[in-house]
């Protein structure tokens, strides 16, 4: 058609000459490119926050799991190797 422009067209044709070795740099840039356009969901800031009325009360996660490290550190028990 005239009058008709296709841009990809174009660029193809400008990328036809390049050397199989450049194009293969432009392949990898332009799939990490897309890559960082792909928004990730967001997690949310504590993941465990569901549980904290079921197990420590009002305490958060990081208050509870060093309750559970430091409570009865004095009871261990030695475990010999087989």
């Amino acid at each position: 058609m005239i009058g008709t422009f296709n841009i990809n067209d174009a660029y193809m044709d400008m990328l036809a000459t390049l050397p199989n070795e450049d194009k293969l740099d432009l392949i990898s840039r332009l799939v990490n490119s897309m890559k960082k356009a792909v928004s990730k969901t967001k997690e949310p800031a504590d993941q465990f926050s569901g549980f904290s009325n079921d197990w420590g009360g009002d305490m958060t996660t990081e208050e509870y799991s060093d309750m559970l490290r430091n409570k009865n550190i004095d009871n261990y028990r030695t475990i010999e190797a087989w």
